[in-house]
């Protein structure tokens, strides 16, 4: 479940910039290649990823960008079912990664 997770959010940080312009909220699939986005980004996003994944249960495979601009990344992350379970904020200046349970309040804030 946690190659599922990486895969889909690797993808889904591939395509935020024409939904970051939208506003809208785009679901990605496994179908993304990781080469890719290794290639076009500068490992932050991959160190986010890692990050995410350590901390959360396996079993969370759905993720959602909402926002990703030069200042910070918002993400849903929930289950198979599409439910919504986790909301990370990556603060890119500072490096500081949120990640909040949304029915349980923060678990995780610190720079990575």
């Amino acid at each position: 479940m946690k190659t599922i997770l990486l895969t889909a959010a690797t993808g889904a940080l591939l395509f935020t910039g024409v939904y970051a312009n939208t506003g809208e909220a785009e679901e990605m699939t496994e179908d993304n290649e990781p080469t890719t986005f290794e290639k076009e980004t500068n490992g932050s996003a991959q160190e986010e990823m890692e990050v995410i994944q350590n901390q959360l249960p396996s079993g969370n495979d759905s993720v959602q960008v909402i926002e990703d601009n030069p200042y910070k990344r918002i993400l849903f992350i929930g289950d198979a079912d599409e439910q919504k379970k986790y909301k990370t904020i990556y603060i890119k200046d500072t490096n500081r990664l949120k990640i909040i349970d949304l029915n349980g309040g923060q678990i995780f804030n610190e720079i990575i």
